[in-house]
């Protein structure tokens, strides 16, 4: 249900704010919200409730308007980020957090219709990870001629917890029903918004492509490093609700007086369960890394999802989909020995047979060793970085190429795709034995004076250096998209035409790196490694 259209770029009014600021206000029919107007010509709007707080009898359940304010709020700081699995209760982190920021042109009006910029940050469905950029850089970047838009989404037992009882007294999947909430909260230009997502963001836009009645909410998607794991259907989940009310001791009474029972435990007592855990037929150590992930419900997500993409069933658009070098770097196990890559994977994918499992290390035999870590972690932070982002992201590649410039003649605008190989080489997370590693890319786009929290992942310290050439050019690329569904038409002078991905049947990919910006065709030995991964779909 849309709860509100609002024209973002409007309603602004000017006054004294604070010492050398002033205000910019926003009416939402729900509430007034006055943010601050920069000086550089952005308005910016943080903090804003776009839910009413999930908590007591909302958990568990589909976001729910906000309730009506009669006083003037303030959009002045950012709200709390969603509590994720294995975290504390503390300050900025709770379950009170499905707020939104919103950064626009001071000078914007109705008649303005600015393109709209939706970035859904990642954090493995199990975190918020990268909450609360602040896009007023990006912004003053476009000429002032975009609105971006970032926001919360429960994560973790809070967004994903599934079973039977879930089903029938709350909802699956709450964290993907809050980043539709958002999209169908704000208006700015209705008919050209560019869904953006990172890691588990760009995940989730690889869902929504998925349901044809998103259809109208976006007119293209970016995803980078777009995290695909396991997809079990809600059946399969029985196990993970039966662990969580013993965990928060609700193991009392039919199922909808258990749920009552943690409906009314605090957020403490439920973060007790929300923790990683072995998955069934998974070895007891490593955990997984990720516990919490969405499921297959038949409604949000009706199937499989790269069997849907390979069945051409997804919303074609134009897409930007890419990688880094070193996905799995921050996640991968420090494995000493090809047996210890084999239980990693294993410990994150049960169900594959023990046949594949041994055929792991054939496909990711020892390379060279890394700065501070053992023979065997290359490996593992290949094998797992290509299945669960670089290879579904080819699959998706590959189908939306098929499926569209099939159907369509090459030259409508709606085929068109690009993908991208991030490689940039840096001294310190070179020295750190992480290379170029997942969400490396986020500062280049945003800009590495883009604050924001918590403070997991800094923009490194190079993009203000010698990196810093490499700023403007990928900032400039991503705005361009956003702007015209094209990275090429307002792309920085200094760079290179991005070729489009299977543009004369070519698969080739812009490789970032400085002073190496250019195209570069897929390895045939990536293209074997994912076919092996592709292959194991259904048993992932």
């Amino acid at each position: 249900m849309i709860w509100l259209i609002i024209a973002i770029a409007a309603v602004i009014s000017s006054g004294c704010h604070a010492a050398n600021t002033f205000s910019a206000k926003v009416e939402l029919g729900y509430a007034t919200y006055v943010g601050t107007k920069l000086s550089n010509g952005v308005d910016e709007f943080i903090g804003i409730r776009y839910a009413e707080a999930p908590l007591g009898d909302l958990r568990f359940r589909a976001p729910q308007p906000p309730k009506q304010q009669s006083d003037i709020q303030r959009a002045t700081s950012f709200g709390d980020y969603c509590i994720g699995t294995n975290e504390t209760v503390d300050d900025g982190v709770s379950e009170d957090c499905l707020f939104v920021n919103i950064w626009r042109s001071s000078n914007a009006t109705r008649e303005s219709k600015l393109p709209v910029w939706v970035f859904i940050q990642g954090g493995g469905f199990n975190l918020n990870y990268s909450p609360n950029y602040n896009g007023s850089e990006v912004v003053e970047k476009s000429n002032n001629n975009v609105v971006l838009v970032n926001f919360n989404w429960r994560v973790g037992v809070y967004g994903f917890l599934a079973g039977q009882p879930v089903k029938k007294f709350g909802d699956l999947n709450a964290g993907l029903l809050d980043q539709l909430a958002l999209l169908q909260w704000f208006g700015g230009n209705p008919d050209h918004v560019a869904v953006h997502g990172s890691s588990a963001g760009a995940g989730s836009v690889a869902l929504h492509l998925l349901n044809p009645a998103n259809t109208r909410l976006f007119a293209g998607a970016i995803m980078e490093s777009t995290f695909m794991p396991t997809q079990p259907l809600a059946s399969e989940l029985e196990w993970q609700y039966d662990r969580f009310i013993k965990d928060v001791g609700c193991t009392e009474g039919a199922a909808e007086l258990q749920m009552q029972c943690w409906r009314e435990k605090t957020t403490e007592e439920l973060q007790k369960g929300n923790v990683a855990t072995p998955f069934p037929g998974g070895p007891s150590q490593p955990l997984p890394v990720w516990p919490w992930t969405p499921c297959i419900d038949g409604d949000l997500i009706p199937d499989k999802p790269l069997d849907m993409y390979k069945r051409g069933e997804f919303i074609k658009v134009p897409m930007i989909i890419g990688n880094n070098e070193n996905e799995g770097a921050y996640f991968a196990a420090n494995a000493s020995t090809e047996e210890e890559v084999r239980l990693f994977i294993s410990s994150n994918y049960p169900q594959l047979s023990k046949t594949k499992i041994s055929e792991i290390t054939r496909y990711y035999p020892q390379t060279k060793s890394v700065p501070q870590h053992a023979e065997w972690f290359p490996s593992a932070d290949q094998a797992y970085g290509e299945s669960t982002c670089t290879c579904p992201a080819l699959a998706i590649l590959d189908a939306a190429e098929k499926f569209t410039n099939s159907q369509q003649p090459i030259s409508s605008e709606a085929v068109r795709l690009w993908s991208y190989h991030m490689n940039v080489y840096d001294e310190e997370y070179v020295s750190m034995g992480l290379g170029c590693p997942h969400g490396y890319e986020e500062g280049l786009i945003f800009g590495p004076s883009g604050t924001k929290i918590p403070k997991r992942y800094q923009p490194p310290a190079s993009f203000s250096t010698y990196n810093a050439p490499l700023v403007s050019v990928i900032m400039s690329y991503w705005i361009s998209f956003v702007r015209t569904l094209s990275p090429n038409s307002q792309k920085d002078p200094r760079a290179p035409i991005w070729e489009r991905w299977g543009h004369g049947n070519s698969r080739s990919k812009l490789l970032v790196r400085l002073g190496e910006l250019r195209m570069e065709p897929i390895t045939e030995a990536q293209v074997t490694r994912c076919d092996f991964w592709n292959e194991m779909n259904r048993s992932l």
